[in-house]
């Protein structure tokens, strides 16, 4: 790819001080590293002429031959360097506030999104979708434009239901970040295709990523990063479990490990994964984003680990379930507020909803040393 990995972008980090550089730190790595193989280059450019059962068997030899630690869907090297730089905040920042991550007094937010990538996939959308509404959930629905036909009447149930429709990619075929031609052929594809689903919202196939090249289409929040990810073709992660604002638009990064590699690759046989997740970011103030696919909850066993996940989240009494343009308009609220000086009260489109903590409060159980 060429320079997809010298953003000329403005970053801002949901904290500041040692915090905020190390959400940048961690970030800018990430953006550095983001580049595909040869192997893999090799292989999307192959791909259409490989069969889909084996694509499946090549992926999950290839993800049960990585060397992954246990708990890899922890971002273990963040969580150290942020423990660091929270202990050190608090000693030399007594009392320091800051604004709570989320709104009106909720600790995490709980965010549900689906990239369809099959016509088979397709034919599985509304069931799912009746399945989350069971449990009092909305998410969001990313279809690929040009890959297979998008039926208008299917978009307008799901957002007359209150589900949230975006476009993931142009056809799905590996290759959108190959050359800066060819992202700026399809860019101008997707955009209209982001006008004709009345989106705002963005997520590249195989959480590639550009965030650079992504500024030219016409979104509020592009969700193609994420904080650990070992398994994907562009492995790594940002680390951090809240969005940030990148150029134009918000990121929001997934945070609860994909679905394909839960449930397909590794063989998972409980949402527990997804539960342990959570309690992290819980104990962090993150921002638990889920993608699944209804092309691989396509069996009873995996559709019913995802219903006991659902389950789980409607117990909970602190989660904010929210569309990722719920959250991508509560950031940029949030980034455009300030705290008072004279009273701790807050400054901006934010006051309403939000609320002042103490950063020693907020990462009571973080800010120990690493």
């Amino acid at each position: 790819m060429d320079d997809v990995n010298q953003p000329d972008l403005s970053f801002r980090f949901a904290f500041d001080g040692p915090l905020g550089r190390v959400l940048q730190q961690h970030a800018l790595d990430d953006i550095a590293a983001a580049r595909l193989t040869w192997k893999f280059k090799a292989y999307y450019r192959l791909r259409p002429w490989i069969p889909i059962a084996m694509r499946q068997l090549l992926q999950r030899g290839r993800n049960r031959s990585l060397d992954a630690p246990d708990d890899w869907y922890l971002p273990t090297e963040f969580i150290s360097d942020w423990q660091r730089a929270v202990s050190h905040d608090v000693a030399t920042t007594p009392n320091h506030r800051t604004l709570h991550p989320w709104p009106d007094g909720f600790q995490v937010a709980t965010v549900l999104t689906h990239d369809v990538e099959t016509r088979a996939g397709v034919k599985l959308v509304s069931a799912l979708a009746s399945l989350e509404e069971e449990y009092g959930f909305r998410s969001a629905w990313n279809f690929v434009p040009y890959k297979y036909k998008i039926d208008a009447g299917l978009l307008d149930d799901l957002s007359s239901r209150g589900h949230e429709i975006g476009v993931h990619g142009y056809n799905h075929d590996g290759r959108l970040f190959e050359s800066r031609r060819t992202f700026d052929w399809r860019k101008d594809r997707i955009n209209e295709a982001i006008g004709n689903f009345k989106s705002t919202g963005f997520r590249a196939p195989m959480v590639h990523r550009n965030l650079d090249w992504l500024q030219g289409l016409d979104v509020d929040y592009d969700a193609s990063c994420f904080d650990v990810d070992p398994f994907q073709a562009m492995p790594g992660g940002i680390g951090s479990p809240w969005p940030f604002i990148a150029g134009k638009f918000v990121e929001l990064p997934y945070t609860l490990p994909q679905d394909h590699t839960l449930l397909v690759a590794l063989g998972e046989t409980t949402p527990q994964v997804w539960i342990d997740k959570l309690q992290y970011l819980r104990q962090i103030a993150g921002m638990a984003m889920l993608i699944t696919h209804p092309d691989y909850l396509d069996t009873s066993r995996r559709l019913n680990i995802y219903r006991q996940f659902l389950e789980h989240l409607r117990e909970q009494t602190d989660l904010w379930h929210a569309l990722p343009r719920d959250v991508a308009n509560w950031w940029r609220q949030r980034d455009q507020s300030t705290i008072s000086a004279v009273d701790d009260s807050i400054e901006g489109p934010a006051a309403a909803r939000g609320r002042v903590v103490a950063i020693d409060e907020l990462f009571a159980a973080t800010h120990c040393p690493a």
